[in-house]
This record gives C-alpha cells, sequence and structure tokens, in this order.
C-alpha cells in the first residue's frame, strides 16, 4: 500500500512535470497565444512501476493512467482564466496487488499570460482516503487560503482551513508551469527557476535542460529534450529522489514520457 501511495504522488507531481521559466511580461502576449493554441489538448499517459532491487521477485507492472487537459477558457473573479484538468488513475496488477483505487482528480485555475495560479481544487480518492482540499491565492494581500475537509466521515470534517500570509504574488502551480515551459526555446544546459505551490507550501524549483536524444514512442522513435527538475531546499519528494521528463523536439514541445525514481522504485510515463 505504501508502494502505491507512492506511485499516486509520483502521477500527481509527473505534472511536477513542474518546470517553468519565471514570469516575464514581455513574453505574456506569446505565450497567452501559444497556450490558446493547445486548449483542447488532452495528453494521456500510461503509468508503470517498476520495483526496486531488493523487491527483485516482483515484475514491472502496470499502474494505471494519468491524463492532462487544458479545457479551455473560463473567468475568476471577473478575469479571464484558463483551466486545466489532471486525473491519476490506478488500474491494472499494481492496483490489484496493493488492493486500493487511486481517483485523483486536480482542477486548476491559471492567469492566461503569466500563467499565475488563482485555485487549486483537489478531489482525492485513495483507498479509505476521501479529501477535497481547495486552495486560493490572494494576490491583493499576498495570503493563500487553504480548506481541507475529510469526505470519508459522516458529517465531514473539516481538517484545515487556515490563512497563510508573506505568499509571492505569482506562483505556479505544475500544471500551468507545464505550458509556460513549452514556450521557451530549449537547449542544452538552458535552466530556469519557478515557485511552485503545493497545498499551503512554496518551493522554488529548478529545471535543467541535460540533453537532446531519442526515445520510443507508440509512433516510433523522437527525438526529445530530457529535463532533469529538483528543489533547491529540500526534496521535491518527501524520501529523495530524482524526476526528468522528455519533451519532444519540435515547435509543440508536447512531454512525451516522464520518470520519478525513488527508494520505492521507478514509475515511467508514457504518452498514449
Amino acid at each position: 500500500m505504501r508502494a502505491h501511495k507512492m506511485l499516486a504522488a509520483a502521477c500527481v507531481l509527473a505534472g511536477a512535470i513542474a518546470l517553468a521559466p519565471a514570469c516575464q511580461d514581455s513574453a505574456n502576449g506569446s505565450a497567452k497565444q501559444a497556450a490558446a493554441s493547445l486548449t483542447g489538448e488532452r495528453l494521456v499517459y500510461r503509468v508503470e512501476w517498476d520495483p526496486p532491487w531488493f523487491l527483485f521477485f516482483l515484475p514491472k507492472m502496470d499502474a494505471g493512467e494519468a491524463v492532462l487537459h487544458l479545457t479551455g477558457e473560463t473567468e475568476y473573479s471577473g478575469k479571464k482564466a484558463f483551466e486545466v484538468r489532471f486525473t491519476a488513475i490506478s488500474s491494472g496488477s499494481l492496483a490489484n496487488l496493493a488492493n486500493m483505487k487511486v481517483e485523483d482528480e486536480f482542477v486548476f485555475l491559471t492567469e492566461p499570460g503569466r500563467f499565475c495560479t488563482y485555485t487549486v481544487s483537489q478531489k482525492i480518492r485513495e483507498g479509505k482516503r476521501k479529501r477535497q482540499i481547495d486552495v486560493q491565492y490572494l494576490r491583493d494581500t499576498r495570503q493563500l487560503h487553504i480548506r481541507e475537509i475529510d469526505q470519508a466521515v459522516i458529517p465531514h470534517a473539516i481538517k484545515k482551513d487556515e490563512i497563510k500570509d508573506d505568499i509571492p504574488e505569482c506562483v505556479h502551480d505544475p500544471f500551468s508551469a507545464l505550458y509556460l515551459f513549452r514556450q521557451s526555446e530549449l537547449r542544452p544546459g538552458y535552466a530556469r527557476t519557478l515557485l511552485m505551490g503545493n497545498d499551503d507550501k512554496v518551493k522554488e524549483i529548478r529545471a535543467v535542460v541535460e540533453k537532446q536524444e531519442l526515445i520510443q514512442t507508440k509512433s516510433g522513435k523522437k527525438s526529445a529534450w530530457r529535463v532533469s527538475i529538483a528543489a533547491l531546499m529540500g526534496g521535491l519528494f518527501k524520501e529523495g529522489g530524482q524526476f526528468k521528463i522528455w519533451f519532444a523536439a519540435d515547435d509543440q514541445r508536447t512531454p512525451l514520457q516522464f520518470e520519478v525514481r525513488v527508494r520505492l522504485g521507478r514509475v515511467l510515463g508514457r504518452l498514449k
């Protein structure tokens, strides 16, 4: 079960696809226009779990699917916003082994142009754990409001309802950061940092383009940029580990593959 929970977190941080350049006003127009051209894009990944060496008796297992969808333009507090949805759903051998179903859904509202996050809504369904977590970034006061409700009990219980101070004016969620990053001109050694929000915490993340290489995809071998992501202070994951993502070496820079390596093995996602 512990391994399966790690998988759920990895799928979510698969989106920790979390790599974007810092906000730049000069690029707002082109970034907004480019994202608008991707409206409706739906990326589906097959996720596998490769056990660590000390579980050598277990084979590589199908773990489920992760889906990223830029659904379109909406409105938030009288302002235009992009809506991004991400889901992680378990299935296959690992779900049977762990005897735990994962059905997590995340909805992000983000500012067109700068891709600074307005709100995050998380619907967590992991076995018996059922949570609703909502985060709102209050830019005018440099605060965030987080509210977490345990929906596994009747009546529902409020686990957290807090205001956090000293929040930067522009914070990215991992998936808004992804669309911003895809506007960058990638090259070996290219590196950028950003502030990424995770519930009521904000981390400084650095993404580095390592090299261009060929990877196997469903439609054959494709040239891709391999990017490594790390938190500058503390680990990206609770148990440390490494996160990499491969972007197509073309104008769209579609994320083709991601990999998470932690003590409990490797999680690999490939675009279907």
